[in-house]
C-alpha cells in the first residue's frame, strides 16, 4: 500500500457538507455586513445605522435574531467535522495524517494573518489555525471524550450569559468615553475606514490596540477566540465519528429532536437583544446560548431537508459556493471592503443596515453563479488548489 499522502478525491465528497458550507457563507457575509459598513465592533453610538427608517430597524433585528452569532458556530462545526473526516480517511488507507495536518494548519495560519492585515481585521482563519493546534491532540480522544469536552466548553461560554448587568455597570463605573480604549479604537477605525487610504488602513490594523493592553490584549483576544470555537470543533468531530451526516436516515429521529430544541432555545435566547441592544447580558445570551442553539437548528433542518429529493434539489446550488468556501470567504472580504471603504467606493456608514444586507446578498448570489461557472471547467477553487498543493506537496489536477 502506498504511504504517500493524497488529497480527497472529488467522488469522496459529502455534498450535504458542501451545501452547509455554502449556507454558512451566506450567513457570514450577512452578519459581517454590519462590520464592513460600521467597523469591527459595531459601536452603534457613533453613527446612524437607520437612515432608511423602519426598514433598517427591521433588517437589523432580523440579522440579530436569525444570523448574527449563528454562522461562525456553523463554520466552526463544519471545520471540526472536516478535519476529523480527513484524518479518518487517512487512517482507513493506513496513512499518517500528522504531516498533512500540520502543513494544512500552517498554511491556514499564514493566510489568516495576511487576510487580517491586508484585507479585513475580522478574520477568523488565524484563530482556526491556533485552535487546530489543540484540535490535533483532541482528535486522539474517543468519540465520548469529544462530545463531553465539546459540551463543557460550549457550556462554559454560555455561562457568560449568567453574569448580571450590574457587573458590567460596576466595571465601567467612573470610566469616561475618552478614557475607554475600546471606544477610542472605534472612533479611530471609523475615521480611517471612511477617510483613509489603503496604506493607512493597513497601518491601523497593524498598530491599533482595541483593549488598550498591548500584547496582553492580543493574547487575551486570541485565547478568547480559541475557546470560542474549540468546543464547536469537537462537536463537529463527534458528529463525524458517529456518522450522523454521512448516514442521516438512520439518525433522523435525533436530527428532528435537535431541530426543534435548537429553534425554541435559539429564538428565545436571541430575541431579547432586539429590545435592548445596549445590554451586555442580553448580548452574551444572544451570542453564547442563542447562537449555538440556532446553529443546531440550521444544521438539523438542512440534514433533514437533504434526505428528500425536493429538499436536496432546492439546496443543491449552495454546494457550488461551498466547494469553494476558502476562496469565497476571502473574496467576500475583498469585495465588501472595496465597496464600503474609502479607498474603494466609499459607502462606509452611508447606506444603512437594510441596503448593506441587500449588497451582501447580491455579492453572495454573484459568488454562487461564478462558483458554478468555475466548477464547470475546474475541479476546485483557485485558493483551494493552492492550499492543497502546499498541504500535499504536489500539484493537484485543476482542470476537468
Amino acid at each position: 500500500m502506498s504511504q504517500r499522502s493524497n488529497p480527497t478525491l472529488e467522488g469522496d465528497r459529502i455534498i450535504t457538507l458542501d451545501m452547509l458550507r455554502g449556507f454558512a457563507l451566506l450567513g457570514i457575509i450577512l452578519a459581517n455586513s454590519f462590520h464592513f459598513q460600521y467597523g469591527l465592533l459595531y459601536e452603534t453610538s457613533l453613527f446612524n445605522q437607520y437612515p432608511n427608517g423602519g426598514i433598517d430597524r427591521f433588517a437589523e433585528s432580523a440579522i440579530l435574531i436569525f444570523v448574527q452569532a449563528s454562522f461562525y458556530p456553523l463554520f466552526s462545526f463544519l471545520f471540526g467535522y472536516g478535519m476529523a473526516l480527513q484524518k479518518q480517511r487517512f487512517l482507513d488507507r493506513g496513512q499518517s495524517f500528522n504531516a498533512v495536518f500540520w502543513r494544512r494548519t500552517l498554511i491556514l495560519g499564514i493566510v489568516g494573518y495576511l487576510h487580517g492585515v491586508y484585507l479585513w481585521n475580522g478574520d477568523i482563519l488565524l484563530a482556526y489555525a491556533w485552535t487546530s493546534v489543540l484540535l490535533f491532540f483532541f482528535l486522539m480522544m474517543p468519540a465520548r471524550g469529544l462530545v463531553i469536552t465539546g459540551l463543557i466548553l460550549v457550556g462554559l461560554m454560555g455561562s457568560c450569559a449568567a453574569v448580571p448587568e450590574s457587573f458590567y455597570e460596576f466595571a465601567e463605573q467612573g470610566m469616561s468615553q475618552e478614557s475607554d480604549p475600546t471606544y477610542q479604537f472605534n472612533k479611530d477605525e471609523i475615521s480611517v475606514l471612511s477617510e483613509g487610504t489603503y496604506g493607512e488602513t493597513v497601518e491601523f490594523r497593524q498598530t491599533a490596540d482595541p483593549l488598550g493592553l498591548g500584547v496582553f490584549g492580543n493574547i487575551f483576544m486570541t485565547v478568547n477566540a480559541i475557546f470560542g470555537v474549540l468546543g464547536l470543533f469537537l462537536l463537529g468531530a463527534y458528529v463525524m465519528r458517529k456518522g450522523w451526516i454521512s448516514d442521516p436516515l438512520n439518525h433522523k429521529g435525533k436530527w428532528k429532536i435537535m431541530m426543534w430544541i435548537g429553534l425554541a432555545v435559539g429564538l428565545l435566547s436571541k430575541t431579547p437583544i432586539t429590545f435592548n441592544k445596549d445590554s451586555n447580558q442580553l448580548e452574551a445570551l444572544q451570542a453564547f446560548i442563542g447562537g449555538p442553539f440556532l446553529t443546531m437548528f440550521f444544521i438539523s433542518a438542512f440534514i433533514l431537508a437533504a434526505t428528500t429529493d425536493r429538499g436536496r434539489k432546492m439546496l443543491q446550488p449552495l454546494s457550488y459556493a461551498g466547494r469553494m468556501a476558502f476562496t469565497n470567504y476571502l473574496f467576500q472580504s475583498l469585495i465588501m471592503t472595496t465597496i464600503f471603504y474609502h479607498y474603494g467606493f466609499g459607502l462606509f456608514n452611508s447606506v444603512g443596515v437594510f441596503v448593506g444586507a441587500l449588497i451582501a446578498i447580491a455579492v453572495f448570489i454573484v459568488q454562487l453563479i461564478l462558483s458554478k461557472v468555475w466548477l464547470t471547467f475546474f475541479r476546485m477553487g483557485p485558493l483551494e488548489w493552492l492550499w492543497r498543493a502546499g498541504t500535499y506537496l504536489q500539484l493537484p489536477k485543476l482542470k476537468k
